[in-house]
Order: structure tokens, then sequence, then C-alpha cells
């Protein structure tokens, strides 16, 4: 665990004396302040939601993202209660004020959430949710607020709630329609 923890406090030193940049900080600020309380994911999610073509895919987003926000945020991080880097490594600089715990990362999570769902339904449009995820988790450790394993946590859990929304969601349609055409085969039956 130690070697770990080396390892990450290495990667976030490593990005703070070379990556960081003045040109570089406003766009993973605005990239991060985008996601900090699900924003963009819940406006793609209520979009999906008035197209009944893309209707699924908006609701398993939302699904997914409950799922994280309950399970990853609730529960998971209050009982790891991993502190921020930069309260154990006094020296390394947040570029945004933030309190909380720092595991699982919680945009990366509601991200990873939005866009592992949005690839269950459509690939292209996935690869897109997932890149834009990835570069949403990478904002968090070039912001020091966060370690790479905590992001990598929060993306992996993100994926599996975003696959378990999409399989409650897609479900929960088929059982509906299922209960439809049983209703209409009723209804039909008596009419006869």
């Amino acid at each position: 665990m130690e070697a770990i923890q080396a390892l990450d406090i290495q990667i976030l030193y490593w990005l703070a004396d070379f990556v960081r940049t003045d040109w570089l900080t406003p766009v993973m600020t605005f990239l991060t302040h985008i996601c900090d309380h699900g924003e963009l994911w819940l406006t793609l999610a209520l979009i999906l939601l008035l197209r009944p073509r893309t209707r699924k895919c908006g609701a398993a987003i939302l699904t997914a993202m409950l799922l994280g926000l309950v399970l990853g945020n609730g529960i998971l991080k209050p009982l790891l209660a991993r502190p921020r880097p930069f309260l154990t490594y006094p020296d390394l600089i947040p570029l945004v004020q933030i309190g909380g715990y720092s595991c699982p990362s919680g945009h990366t999570l509601s991200s990873f959430c939005a866009a592992g769902a949005v690839a269950c339904f459509q690939r292209k449009a996935g690869i897109a949710a997932l890149l834009l995820a990835a570069l949403i988790g990478l904002t968090r450790l070039y912001l020091g607020v966060h370690y790479p394993t905590d992001v990598l946590l929060g993306a992996a859990l993100g994926v599996c709630f975003g696959i378990l929304g999409a399989a409650i969601v897609k479900r929960t349609a088929d059982s509906l329609h299922y209960a439809r055409l049983k209703r209409a085969d009723r209804s039909e039956k008596r009419r006869k």
C-alpha cells in the first residue's frame, strides 16, 4: 500500500512541476467545473429523455448516476475516508478549493457512470463520452485534488454503474413492453 501511495504522490508532483501551465490551468479548471454537480451529464440525460429514440439512454444515465451518488459518494467515500492529497502533502498546492474526502473521485465517478451508460446504447457516442470522462478524471489530477488511484477507482466504479444502469433500464423497458402487450392481448380477447 505504501508503494501505491508513493507512486500516487509522485505522479501528482510530476504533474504540478512539469505539466501545469498558465494557459492549461483555465482549460482544466473549466472542464472540471462543468461536472461539479454532474451538470454536463444531467443535461445530456435530460436532452436524451426528450426523444423517444434516445429515452432509454437518458434514463440509463440518470440511473447510473444515482447508483454512483448513493453507493460511491454516499457510502464508499465516507467509508474509505481518504484525505485529499494537499492535506497529507501540504507542499502540493491545489488549484481549486474543495472539501470532503478524496476516494473515489466523484467527478470521475459521475462522468464514467454517464459515459458507461451511453456506451451501452451508442458505440460512437459512447467512445466520445468515455474520452471526455477520462479527460474529466485527468483534470482532477492536474488540479491536485485527487490521487491517481482515486480517479482509477472512480472510473472503474463508474463504468460498472453505467453498465448496471443500462441493464436496469433495458430490463425495466422490456418488462413494461411485455406488460403492455399482455394487456393489449387480453383486451383483444375480451372484444371477441
